[in-house]
């Protein structure tokens, strides 16, 4: 052997003997705390999902660390060894601690120093489909065009569980090609002008009126100054059915004259935007229509020309003897419906033409007129250097940096082919956009490990708060090298929360953290909840998410997120409170009485609803939401073969009888003593998130008295009477929700831990890591001091280390 190979040997050996020297020391800390207090259940030979006889001392494999650090959690919080087992020797089980740690901590820093907290971080399909509106000045939906998120972590901005696949690539390629259709028109001007939609007269309208009741028709009627529509269904007023078609994309104005039609209680006038390639209707506009009291509305929304519109009538009460105008059809039906005497289709709604977006992406030219119709534009450089002269402007913000040398030329080299084929401008500047749009430049945010420069950071604030590229001004600073300055940086922080697009980091992140995203996973039955529409389904989410906003404006604590005296209601959701004195269907914060079941997120009707199917309640799946997305100690998964609670909808059996067979169980019993008090205090409130005392049943009981609406309840019967009173795993008996809501705020301190790790996660795009501990403590102090005020919070995230590094 050479001499040079000779001193290489050395030194391998020598690093092989430090790891080994390390792993035993590490092994030798860690053993007499292993074998003293938890072999006897964790071998080999016991079906536990931890075996310290297999487990290994190498914490580079990221499946043994996280074993070790599961460990170090389990035996640091006393969890570890049960409490029925005798306690581990306090000298053995720090000096364990210590070790493992340290070990851990030093570990997860190298990883850190080496590569950064965080991997490169993909585009979500929110964040790329506002990224593109931002940049284009475009409003289209091309987030349904992407796949989605398949992630196992709290939030798809988690880079470590995002992937990127073929199908993904041609999603994108699919999706820029729809952005760039609708930043670049340069088609004939489209008639913008008001257009009278007369549905009274409309011959596809018309056969609805001839038509059998059994074949779809007699839902409508013509009077003598309206159409009348008894029918929420989209087929009648479908304007696409009617060959009324969105010519661009672009905002349209619909204005309308509608009146309650028979109505002695109001009617909600509805609109619907339906796409059938997205497969689902969006509620655009919704309108309170008083009995004898004729209302012009008006409403503007973002069209595609695959979009339409339909009309649809809500809250309408039926006939006394409960029949509707199924039993009569709309010619005979004396009860209440939708009149339209008028509605008008004005846009799109542009003030010059081509539109301002393409005039902003195409820079300084003149257009002409095509020969064939539509306009061409004219620019005096030659057509390869008009591209670049494109890229050149918005290469920047596309790739949220200042574009080097020679770069946009380089884009701009991607319009060679299709300009020597003399397939013009357009279809070149085409090519070098489609390019850009699907470049991993554009669709990953890009960091070298250690302190983020200003430019990162700008992107790593504005998908945090606005889910999209840097604006002007924080592109600006980046380039003055002025973000990186904490004063500045809070103040930008305050100017994008207080910015109408922070509703899209409201929105997003409270469907991802509060899982409002599910919220039609089920959909409740109609005979036993006859009260569920969308209407009500809308207000639900709009309660939750005005609610999340006031407490970031105000800068209230964490405290406000389990009980609060306030609220945000319209009628519909007023009345499904029982809240008196709210008219109309605008929103308004309203005060809650003392002895109110409600007030915090918990008693939230959209909560209420994803953590209930359709039927029925379980404290089981309550029970887990509040340790998981509250507390941040989310139950371990069911042992093999433990089965399921299902709740008996017949009203024999009660939920609690069923769990009190489950808790029998000694392997069900440790998880459920935590599970289910929170549960039982949530079962006051019916899966649709009204408060109840009595279960709805479709078996024997007492019939309902009262109405709804107007009209008798006799879908369901009441079934068992509800008990809500629990006793939570430290033996403190609480009466009801209200009651659970006080023992609860006592964990203030944890529900103010996971709440910052929500928003590290989401932030940054890395869960918590252990080297992150010692940060995380630090800012919980300094918030703990200000009463963990929720703004507060998210300005000591963004002034972090953790944030302002990769």
């Amino acid at each position: 052997m050479s001499a040079n190979g000779s001193r290489w040997l050395l030194v391998v050996l020598c690093l092989l003997g430090q790891w080994r020297t390390a792993g035993r020391a590490f092994e030798a800390e860690v053993l007499p705390l292993v074998e003293a207090s938890c072999m006897d259940c964790h071998d080999r030979d016991t079906e536990t999902a931890l075996d310290f006889e297999a487990l290994t001392f190498d914490l580079a494999k990221p499946e043994v660390f996280r074993m070790w650090e599961k460990v170090f959690d389990q035996v640091e919080s006393g969890e570890m060894p049960p409490a029925k087992k005798p306690r581990p020797d306090s000298v053995k089980k720090q000096a364990a601690l210590d070790s493992l740690g340290r070990h851990l901590r030093e570990t997860s820093l190298a990883q850190q120093r080496k590569n950064g907290r965080v991997p490169a971080r993909r585009l979500t399909r929110t964040e790329y489909e506002y990224t593109l509106h931002d940049l284009l000045g475009i409003g289209g939906d091309l987030s349904s065009v992407l796949p989605p998120e398949n992630v196992s972590a709290p939030f798809d901005t988690v880079a470590i569980e995002q992937g990127i696949s073929p199908v993904h690539l041609r999603a994108y390629l699919t999706a820029a090609d729809a952005a760039i259709d609708e930043a670049l028109q340069l088609g004939p001007k489209p008639d913008s002008g008001p257009r009278l939609i007369d549905y009274r007269n409309h011959p596809y309208v018309r056969m609805w009126f001839e038509r059998e009741l059994r074949r779809g028709g007699n839902t409508v009627k013509r009077t003598d100054d309206a159409l009348v529509t008894f029918d929420g269904r989209p087929h009648t007023t479908r304007t696409d059915n009617m060959g009324i078609r969105f010519p661009v994309a672009g905002r349209y104005r619909i204005a309308a004259d509608a009146y309650a039609y028979q109505a002695k209680t109001p009617v909600t006038f509805c609109i619907y935007r339906g796409n059938d390639r997205a497969g689902s209707a969006e509620l655009i506009g919704s309108w309170q229509l008083d009995p004898g009291q004729p209302r012009q509305v008006e409403i503007e929304h973002y069209f595609t020309p695959e979009d339409y519109f339909y009309l649809a009538p809500a809250d309408l009460d039926e006939l006394p003897d409960g029949r509707s105008f199924w039993a009569f059809g709309a010619r005979d039906y004396p009860g209440e419906g939708l009149a339209i005497r008028r509605l008008t289709l004005e846009g799109p709604l542009e003030k010059q033409w081509p539109p301002e977006r393409t005039r902003n992406l195409l820079g300084e030219v003149d257009f002409r007129m095509r020969n064939g119709g539509g306009y061409e534009p004219v620019f005096p450089d030659e057509p390869l250097a008009r591209v670049a002269n494109v890229v050149s402007r918005i290469g920047p913000r596309a790739f949220r940096r200042p574009l080097e040398n020679g770069e946009p030329e380089q884009w701009a080299s991607l319009a060679m082919p299709a300009l020597a084929e003399g397939r013009g401008f357009e279809e070149a500047l085409r090519v070098v956009l489609r390019g850009m749009l699907s470049s991993p430049e554009f669709l990953y945010h890009r960091a070298k490990p250690g302190p983020l420069d200003d430019h990162a950071l700008a992107t790593r604030l504005s998908f945090f708060l606005w889910k999209s590229l840097p604006d002007d001004q924080l592109f600006h600073l980046a380039a003055e090298g002025k973000l990186s300055d904490p004063a500045v940086l809070e103040a930008e922080t305050n100017r994008l929360l207080d910015d109408e697009k922070a509703q899209r980091f409201i929105d997003d992140f409270l469907d991802q953290w509060l899982e409002l995203a599910d919220i039609d996973a089920t959909t409740p039955d109609e005979n036993l909840y006859p009260e569920y529409d969308d209407i009500l389904r809308q207000a639900m989410l709009e309660e939750t998410r005005r609610f999340f906003s006031e407490l970031i404006w105000d800068d209230r604590g964490v405290r406000e997120l389990i009980d609060s005296d306030f609220t945000f209601v319209n009628r519909r959701l007023a009345d499904h409170y029982g809240i008196p004195g709210v008219d109309g269907l605008e929103f308004r914060k309203v005060s809650l009485p003392v002895d109110s079941p409600r007030g915090g997120l918990l008693t939230q009707a959209s909560i209420l609803k994803i953590t209930a199917n359709g039927t029925n309640t379980s404290p089981v799946p309550r029970g887990a939401f509040v340790l998981a997305n509250l507390l941040g100690t989310p139950p371990s998964p069911p042992p093999p073969g433990a089965g399921s609670v299902e709740p008996d909808t017949r009203g024999t059996t009660t939920i609690r009888e069923e769990l009190a067979a489950h808790r029998s169980v000694e392997t069900c019993n440790r998880c459920h003593r935590e599970i289910d008090p929170p549960g039982f205090a949530l079962e006051s409130f019916d899966p649709i998130g009204g408060f109840r005392t009595r279960y709805r049943s479709t078996g024997q009981g007492q019939v309902p008295e009262g109405t709804l609406f107007g009209r008798p309840i006799v879908e369901y019967r009441l079934g068992r009477p509800v008990d809500s009173t629990g006793t939570t795993p430290d033996g403190e008996a609480f009466s009801g929700v209200r009651d659970f809501k006080r023992l609860l705020l006592r964990e203030e301190d944890q529900i103010a831990r996971h709440f910052l790790h929500q928003l590290i996660a989401f932030s940054t795009g890395a869960e918590i890591q252990f080297a992150d501990r010692a940060e995380v403590d630090q800012l919980l102090e300094r918030s703990r001091n200000n009463g963990y005020g929720i703004r507060e919070m998210i300005h000591a995230v963004v002034q972090s280390e953790l944030f302002r590094s990769k």
